[in-house]
Parts: C-alpha cells; structure tokens; sequence
C-alpha cells in the first residue's frame, strides 16, 4: 500500500513538473492591432487555438496610428504591429530595424480607401478641392502618395489643398462635421462613410496601385533576428487563421460586432474582402517607387530591406 501511494505521489509530481514546462514553453507576444480592419485572424487564431498549439500566447492592444504602430516596434513595447506601407518604409529608409512579416489585405476589387465628401458638398471633382482641407489618416501613407497623383493628374500640386492628420476614426467624423471639405478614410471606416452616403471622388481611386499590401504585420529586425522559430510559427498560424476566416465570413462579421464600435447592422452586410497572407512583391516596389518621387520615403529600397525572408510573398 505504501508503494502504491509513493507511486501515486510520484506521477502526481511528474504531472505537476510537466504542467510548469510546458506554461514555460509558451511565448507571450504583445501585437498592436489595427483599429480599421484585417485583425480579424488574430481573433480568430485566439479562438481556433492556432496560437496555443503552436506555444504562443498574445496579448492584442488597439493601435492608434500606423506610424505609432512603427514606434511601438523600434521601442519593444510590441513584438509585432499592424501598419501600413509608407510607415514601414519610410522608417526602413531612415534606418529603423523593422520588416513587413505577414500581409493582411491587398488594395484590390473592393477599396479598402477612398476620396469621400460630404452628399451634398458642392465638391464634384478633385479640381473643386482647390484651396479646401482634406483629412487623412497620415499624410506620408499610400492615401497620401494617391491623392498627389490625382492632384497631379488634375494639373494641381500639394500647395493647391491643406492636408490634415486625423485619427482613422476622426477623417469621417471631420467630413460629416464640415471639419474638413473631404477625407480618405480607411478599412471599414471608409466603408462605413460610403454606407451612411458620402460621395467617392474616382479620380483617386483611379490612382491606386491594385493588389499592393493596405495592411500588414511588421516586426523589429532585432526581435526577429533571436525569434526567428516564434515568428514564424506566429505567421503559420496567421496564415491558417486567414485561410478560415475566408472560409467563414460570417464569423468574420461576428469578430467584427465584437470588437469594432461601429453599427452591429452595418457589420453584418458590409463587404468583404478576404484575408490575404502573401505580399506582391513585384508591385509593393512599383508603390515604393512612387514614394520615392514625392518624399514620403528618401531614398531607393531593396525588397529585402523591408520584407523578412521568411515572409509569404507571390
């Protein structure tokens, strides 16, 4: 009886070492999320337990700005963030240790941003924009880079408009307060916008590059350089949770009531775009390029300075 219960004791023991190695195996990543969209596999690699087979917890944070998403990075107060592509390469050119890892959604057949104003401005064309505000959520962003070239097209410059940095919820409530004459909202508050009958201007919409990343995760060079196994489960299990969610788009609509403030009835019909894991590379360069040309990015990047090699790309 006594060797019974030393037995017992000693798998209790066992039970319990074995318990604590493999809570010391998991990994917790703190991950800035974007507030407009594209999270939705975070969410659902939570609540598929892709994460947790993989040894990796996350601890998600609303972000701000894709800009502070960078910041956030380079200070190690997040291991991976959600941002755009001219914080990203502006910061790359500048010297900052930072890469895109995983994409998130492209710019493509349904818009993820646009030039909206008001139903019944007296805006009809980009060339009545001369001498207003127009609000965006970055001014060095490809939002930026788009309306310069419409501009450009409309035989304008920069100097012809004041631009104006808002927050991403703030450019919609700026146009319909008459804050500002027009705004480039993005991900569902650009959706939202359109929704609620403010008016798209095509001219920019004409100037978008198709199929390039809107937004994306990036991560510290240095973190990933003594992380490298974490990071790249972190993206196997992004791309699996990316690859549900297509497959669910209701849950998607649901992650979304759950973790947006915008309308739950808007939520639940708006378009969607899918998730999308891999990176043009071909065509992210071609953007890059343009970026060059207005200044938003100073000067001439490889690929390979801004996207890590382990990253899904096409």
């Amino acid at each position: 009886m006594n060797n019974l219960f030393f037995k017992i004791g000693l798998a209790a023991v066992a039970t319990v070492v074995a318990g604590t190695a493999l809570a010391q195996d998991v990994t917790t990543l703190r991950v800035n999320r974007s507030p407009v969209g594209q999270f939705q596999g975070l969410i659902v690699a939570q609540e598929q337990g892709y994460f947790e087979e993989r040894g990796i917890a996350v601890e998600l944070a609303i972000g701000t700005s894709p800009d502070a998403a960078i910041a956030e990075l380079v200070s190690g107060q997040s291991q991976i963030a959600m941002t755009g592509g001219v914080p990203l390469t502006a910061a790359v050119a500048n010297g900052a240790p930072v890469f895109a890892i995983l994409n998130g959604q492209d710019d493509g057949v349904i818009a993820s941003h646009g030039l909206l104003v008001n139903a019944n401005s007296d805006v009809q064309s980009v060339t009545d924009l001369r001498g207003k505000t127009i609000g965006l959520p970055g001014i060095a962003s490809p939002q930026g880079l788009y309306l310069l070239e419409a501009l450009a097209a409309a035989g304008m410059t920069r100097d012809d408009v004041e631009l104006v940095n808002l927050p991403f919820p703030g450019v919609t409530q700026a146009i319909e307060s008459g804050a500002v004459d027009a705004g480039i909202p993005i991900g569902l508050f650009f959706d939202f916008g359109k929704a609620g009958g403010m008016r798209e201007l095509s001219e920019y919409s004409e100037q978008v590059i198709l199929n390039t990343p809107a937004v994306f995760f990036a991560a510290s060079k240095i973190w990933a350089a003594e992380n490298e196994e974490v990071l790249t489960k972190f993206v196997e299990a992004m791309q699996q949770a990316h690859e549900w969610a297509n497959a669910n788009p209701d849950e998607v609509r649901r992650i979304d009531v759950e973790n947006t403030p915008l309308p739950p009835e808007y939520l639940m019909n708006r378009p969607l775009a899918g998730l999308q894991s891999e990176f043009n590379t071909e065509l992210w360069a071609t953007q890059v390029s343009g970026l060059v040309k207005y200044g938003f990015v100073s000067r001439e990047l490889e690929t390979a300075d801004y996207i890590w090699s382990g990253a899904p790309t096409k």
